[in-house]
């Protein structure tokens, strides 16, 4: 938030949290429809917890990397990758971060993950930069939304199409060749509006590679919105949008690290088998929203999607007849041979096979579509006012995966092609899912109370043809999925909520008669403070797993990819923090305040041996991997009229990459990691701002994860400087 916005917005919210139950309900405008926890005023008073981050949030750091962004928000898990956060691993209270894949990923509340249903693991995500709001909501509040309701889902909000002729041009440059361009232009004319937004950036990136050669990235996303709406006069209320969206992406990324010595030497080296990989990726989207409204008791939700994802991922993934490279790299004392040929320090024999590079084409084909619409009805029973709501969706995704294995030799020269071509192909297959969903949902007002009872449907039918094993499976699963929550305002500063719903991730559908899908019985409580510019929310929550579910990835050992594992009953529990306070001074300066904090125990309630690698020898008691028991961050701040400087402080502590209990692996697990970020802006004129940012000021260097393959860093200290036009 800005000086200007941040006691403005807690003024606000102190007053709605007083005065929710006397005003009367409004016409809900299709922007705020996106809004699914309602807005900023609104998640003061849900019946289940709820986060938002809004633009000015997003713009004082200039966020691009939504891991770092997330960060704000208590519950939520992230593993680091690749440094930049393109492909973040996001988890909810426990649910694993694996590729975003069990959180319910949405734009404009719309599914946008590329096969949330066939192959959840979400290789595209929208870019934060462009977005007007982040929404994260978890618990009871969650029941609107699916397939996966375990930890909570995820709302990006893409701005609306202005009132009036308005642009900006945002520019950006920074370390490593970082550079980033967005320029967005939009205006309405009596009943007719329209927005262009155009993004671009990149960075040349901040790791080695030892034969040389780029490691960085780029990415291009345009977006054009089209609006309609009725005219004043209209006997009811309407408003149509057609959104569409063009993104692509050309990235030096891979999935190959570093052994623990090599990272304690030079932590961003890239070792020469890594030279070839590239990722490339192209996602099209056509969007269309339409909200109806009558008077003030009724208004009707409706939205169409269609999302195609394309993606090529040449990398490195092993040896063609050799050892797993993630065993190799913990064990290079072991594999010495093997070892030199990834550092390029020994070479390849073309009649050894076990010393061929293996550089796999993860070329892989995603589509989604689908329909839903929601209707609200608002009405008064005695003294008690009731919004009703239901919902109905159906939708339709498949992904194509075309895996095609090529060997290299580790030459003087680097990697040169074996002149084979094309081997063989580890995956040929199509898996694709027809779903219908429905939910109700009455939340009553009655007095100083709030209650929420709900119910959520899935029926889910899936089919598997794999073309390499010539066999075709299919599965169908029906859920029905309850919540309930209420929250209480004792006083005119302190509020109450409770809520407990049932969680579910489904199978894939490729998953045999033994696996389960994921289940659980989602507990939440705690209490709300609000008084003038302070907020205090503190939040316990209790998820009691009957079945926790994992899911085979490309880089993981010994499975095929999208085959499922039981883990059994799991319980997971921990407490949330949240506090936000600005203090005012003379010459109009403020002092904001932000503090989000969780702490989370875990533990698998049996004892058993998973062929699923990522799991191993579980003993009961065992903690998850990936879950700290502490992180935080702390936000501070001053602000005047025309300038404003924060300082951010993260702290995420050690976690385990195995199951495991009692001290920690140093091989096994990763090190406490805190980074310090600033932002200074300055607004040179009313319509032209100076912005400076450090990111990781003291360049603190950890491990912050050994998969796929090998010890991976954390972003070093990185400067930006930028300026933004307004017109």
């Amino acid at each position: 938030m800005t000086k200007r916005t941040i006691p403005l917005a807690l003024l606000s919210l102190a007053y709605a949290s007083q005065s929710v139950a006397q005003e009367p309900p409004e016409v809900t405008p299709l922007y705020e429809e996106v809004l699914v926890t309602g807005g900023a005023d609104a998640i003061r008073t849900l019946s289940g917890s709820a986060s938002f981050i809004d633009e000015e949030s997003i713009r004082a750091f200039d966020s691009t990397d939504l891991n770092e962004l997330l960060g704000q928000v208590p519950g939520v898990y992230i593993r680091f990758e690749d440094g930049y956060g393109l492909r973040p691993n996001i988890g909810i209270r426990g649910a694993t971060s694996e590729r975003s894949q069990k959180i319910t990923l949405m734009e404009d509340g719309m599914l946008i993950a590329p096969a949330p249903y066939s192959a959840p693991a979400a290789y595209y995500i929208p870019n934060v930069n462009r977005m007007a709001a982040v929404e994260v909501f978890k618990g009871p509040a969650a029941i609107p939304y699916g397939p996966h309701t375990v930890g909570g889902a995820l709302n990006l909000v893409s701005p609306k199409v202005p009132e009036d002729a308005r642009g900006e041009l945002d520019l950006a440059a920074g370390s490593d060749d970082y550079r980033k361009v967005r320029a967005r232009y939009g205006d309405t004319v009596g009943q007719f509006g329209y927005d262009i937004d155009v993004l671009h950036y990149g960075a040349d990136g901040f790791k080695q590679l030892d034969s040389g050669g780029d490691t960085g990235f780029r990415r291009n996303d345009a977006n054009l919105r089209l609006m309609w709406r009725s005219a004043d006069n209209a006997e009811l209320d309407q408003q149509l949008e057609l959104k569409l969206g063009y993104a692509d992406e050309d990235s030096d990324e891979t999935y190959l690290g570093l052994t623990d010595d090599d990272f304690g030497a030079d932590p961003d080296r890239r070792y020469v088998a890594s030279e070839l990989d590239t990722f490339e990726s192209e996602h099209r989207q056509a969007h269309l929203l339409h909200s109806l409204s009558g008077a003030e008791h009724w208004d009707v939700f409706t939205t169409a999607y269609v999302n195609q994802f394309d993606r090529s991922w040449n990398k490195f993934d092993g040896f063609i007849d050799g050892q797993p490279p993630s065993l190799v790299l913990a064990y290079p004392n072991i594999f010495i041979d093997e070892m030199a040929l990834l550092r390029g320090e020994a070479f390849s024999d073309p009649d050894d096979e076990s010393t061929i590079i293996d550089v796999t084409n993860n070329d892989r084909e995603y589509g989604s579509s689908g329909i839903e619409s929601r209707l609200t009805w608002r009405l008064s029973v005695g003294e008690t006012e009731h919004r009703l709501r239901t919902g109905l969706r159906y939708h339709y995704d498949y992904v194509k995966r075309d895996h095609k294995v090529r060997g290299y030799l580790m030459t003087a020269e680097g990697l040169v092609t074996d002149g084979l071509g094309e081997r063989y192909k580890k995956a040929l297959n199509k898996a694709e899912t027809d779903a219908w969903s429905g939910f109700v949902e009455d939340e009553m007002q009655w007095g100083d109370w709030k209650f929420n009872v709900g119910v959520r449907y899935e029926h889910i039918e899936g089919e598997f043809d794999n073309e390499l094993t010539d066999t075709r499976s299919d599965n169908s699963e029906s859920i029905v999925l309850p919540g309930a929550g209420l929250f209480y305002q004792w006083t005119d500063d302190i509020g109450f909520l409770l809520g407990v719903n049932k969680g579910f991730s489904p199978a894939g559908p490729g998953a045999d008669d033994s696996v389960d899908p994921e289940d659980s019985v989602n507990y939440e409580y705690g209490v709300r403070f609000t008084r003038d510019t302070m907020q205090f929310d503190l939040i316990g929550f209790f998820s009691d797993y009957a079945n926790l579910l994992g899911r085979c990835r490309v880089s993981d050992p010994s499975c095929e990819v999208g085959e499922e594992f039981n883990g059994g009953e799991v319980e997971i529990s921990g407490a949330e923090v949240t506090a936000n306070y600005v203090g005012a001074w003379v010459d109009g300066l403020t002092f904001p305040v932000e503090l989000s904090y969780t702490y989370t125990e875990s533990s698998f309630q049996n004892s058993f041996l998973s062929d699923f690698s990522q799991w191993g020898l579980v003993r009961a008691g065992d903690e998850l991997p990936y879950t700290p028991e502490h992180q935080g961050r702390l936000q501070v701040g001053v602000a005047n009229y025309r300038w404003s400087v924060y300082a951010a402080v993260k702290y995420i502590g050690k976690m385990r990459e195995l199951p495991g209990q009692d001290s920690f692996n140093t091989a096994t697990s990763t090190r406490s990691l805190t980074t310090w970020n600033l932002s200074a802006n300055y607004d040179i004129t009313e319509d032209l701002t100076l912005r400076l940012i450090g990111e990781n000021l003291s360049d603190e260097r950890e491990i912050v994860s050994r998969r796929p393959f090998g010890a991976r860093p954390n972003q070093p200290r990185v400067l930006k400087v930028g300026v933004n036009y307004r017109f």
